[in-house]
């Protein structure tokens, strides 16, 4: 298929200077209008050894405002990068909105390498291919530009150009070394780049793949790309997701058939309180010698305890392991990238445990219920949820999922209580007693949350808690007992 690339066009040097200076203006000036964007511009840079790639990022630093462009190469993984899911550094190198960030070889780098070094079988790489094609939809559907260039030479080319470079860099065994490899590998790394093309050449994220025989023509050619994808997104003209009319939609009442018991007696409580923070201590540790993550999520309703199961969790983690992160509404410079970004950077190294009071849940719950979000975008919040446990758990990252439910009785006691005691007043706010009153819309949205993100690989548990104390044993119940599993033991 590529082979339909190759072509033999060459512009002239007087063809290539009138262009070049039309797009020089006209780069500028879309560059400084797509400042105002409220995503960024990401470009995927990849192709074969010798096409000349590093050569058209360094030409276009000489056109474009190096200002507004960030490089990311995703050579070599971090130990930081090693230790958590794979498209982590992915996220952490995403430029804020209205910016240029230019991915060499991108997510593509580890599928297609592992094809050729490990001949991977066709189901794990249609799997990386899969995906990658999730990830921008996911992605673009929110806003950012997704471009991905394939830069193009045929086999006589490439071969050309590694013997200029072997002879150039004659005393440099690894360059030698480098270029004949790539060179043996010339069919098996088209043909990956093929099904990849088939795979993920879509509206939402398409491949251009620029023909890099003559130098002047893909000068010209890669400029164009650029210009071409900033003016798309700045006229609006990029792909949009669309939601059905969910209003007759109804999902099971988890909530109301949960049956709430009896206060737990205090001595009983002191008791295994205690035994359960001294069983938990060393699985902690012990999954930090082993390497196992951890991240535990808090949702519920407002004054249902979320606070109080934290602190003694912490009890039983140890705060050198723990980090406790409270969502609250997200930062100018989180507001600029996808939803997740934040989340994303919050997932833990290896051994660590991340605690979140509220969570990327915030999408299906407040910004629905506040018309916050779209309902086209909060309602793709949940496919996208679930896309991201998944890349923890295959990770092997240990997520726990915790809501706290009270019934509305127990959480207007609660509310009154706070207002009564002078050290609990800075607990309650107008806005608690504003959302009290869309309870029975955060009813429906909480059970459409179970319905759709409870999953094998991370499931939700429900905790009754209008006896907080009972709520709090039977959050760390869960927390040993699924700690103990992990561990083998």
């Amino acid at each position: 298929m590529l082979e339909s690339f190759e072509k033999t066009e060459i512009i002239s040097k007087s063809q290539y200077t009138e262009e070049l200076n039309k797009l020089r203006t006209q780069l500028i000036d879309a560059q400084y209008e797509f400042k105002k964007y409220r995503r960024p511009m990401i470009v995927i840079l990849t192709g074969l050894d010798g096409a000349g790639k590093g050569e058209l990022v360094n030409f276009m630093a000489d056109i474009m405002d190096t200002r507004l462009i960030e490089t990311s190469t995703f050579w070599q993984e971090t130990d930081e990068e090693r230790e958590r899911p794979y498209y982590f550094r992915f996220w952490n190198a995403m430029p804020t909105g209205g910016k240029l960030g230019i991915y060499f070889n991108g997510w593509y780098e580890k599928t297609i390498r592992r094809a050729l070094d490990n001949n991977d079988d066709p189901v794990a790489f249609a799997k990386g291919l899969e995906e990658a094609a999730d990830f921008e939809k996911m992605l673009a559907l929110d806003g950012t530009v997704i471009v991905k260039i394939w830069a193009h030479i045929t086999k006589k080319e490439q071969k050309k150009r590694h013997e200029k470079l072997i002879k150039k860099e004659k005393h440099s065994e690894e360059i030698t070394k480098r270029a004949l490899w790539y060179f043996s590998k010339y069919e098996k790394i088209t043909e990956c780049a093929e099904a990849a093309y088939k795979a993920t050449h879509n509206e939402f994220a398409p491949w251009e793949v620029i023909d890099c025989t003559d130098r002047r023509t893909r000068e010209i050619r890669f400029l164009r790309i650029i210009l071409d994808s900033m003016n798309r997104a700045l006229k609006n003209t990029l792909p949009k997701s669309s939601t059905e009319n969910l209003s007759k939609l109804t999902f099971p009442n988890v909530l109301d058939s949960l049956k709430q018991s009896r206060e737990t007696d205090q001595n009983i409580y002191r008791k295994e309180l205690d035994e359960l923070v001294e069983n938990i201590k060393p699985l902690a540790w012990e999954a930090y010698q082993k390497g196992i993550s951890t991240m535990i999520v808090f949702e519920g309703w407002d004054a249902a305890g979320k606070g109080g199961c934290i602190r003694r969790l912490l009890r039983a983690l140890d705060m050198r392991l723990s980090k406790v992160t409270s969502i609250a509404a997200p930062t100018s410079e989180e507001i600029s990238r996808h939803y997740l970004w934040r989340f994303w950077r919050q997932v833990p190294r290896a051994g660590h445990i991340a605690i979140f009071d509220r969570s990327w849940y915030g999408r299906v719950l407040v910004e629905r219920l506040e018309n916050i979000t779209p309902p086209s975008d909060w309602f793709r919040g949940y496919s996208e949820i679930n896309s991201f446990e998944k890349h923890l758990s295959d990770r092997g990252v240990h997520l726990l999922k915790f809501f706290l439910h009270i019934t509305d009785e127990e959480q207007l006691a609660r509310f009154k209580e706070r207002q009564e005691i002078p050290w609990k007043q800075h607990k309650i706010t107008d806005e608690d007693w504003r959302n009290r009153e869309k309870n029975d819309q955060y009813r429906d949205a909480y059970n459409e949350m179970f319905f759709k993100t409870s999953t094998k690989y991370a499931p939700w548990n429900i905790i009754p808690a209008n006896d907080k104390k009972g709520a709090r044993m039977e959050v760390l119940r869960n927390v040993q007992t699924s700690l103990k599993k992990i561990l083998g033991k």
